[in-house]
């Protein structure tokens, strides 16, 4: 059922539509407009190349930042939960997949960015 407005206009899925198609074709999708491949690279990403590697975070602190990031999210016992999950992960496949990691960043100027970009194809709601 569509909404009313503080106007006395019924809001509604048609008519959001309706507007968003009635502006041009580069204000619904600016990133479009760039011309994708066939636009030169600007002076953003000049020296993409010249930028040292991205360091990566070691495994041990990248934990504790997660812990206490969780902390205010969580009761105390979900909080005592994850840092035992935290702990077994650190005791097992953490130390490999920190090793896989490095492997994968070595000779990449950005490891992160193929992981970015296949979010961004995936579902536009998150970006890195």
């Amino acid at each position: 059922m569509p909404q009313q407005q503080p106007n006395g206009e019924a809001r509604s899925e048609q008519a959001a539509k309706t507007i968003v198609q009635s502006h041009p074709q580069s204000s619904q999708d600016p990133l479009a407009a760039s011309g994708g491949n066939t636009s030169r690279p600007g002076i953003t990403f000049a020296a993409q190349d010249r930028l040292p590697q991205l360091p990566i975070p070691d495994l041990e602190s990248t934990c504790k930042k997660y812990l206490d990031s969780l902390r205010p999210l969580q009761s105390p016992k979900e909080h005592r939960d994850t840092q035992v999950a935290v702990k077994e992960f650190l005791k097992t496949d953490g130390p490999e997949l920190q090793e896989k990691l490095k492997k994968y960043a070595s000779g990449r100027s950005n490891y992160i960015e193929q992981f970015c970009k296949s979010v961004l194809e995936n579902d536009d709601h998150y970006c890195c």
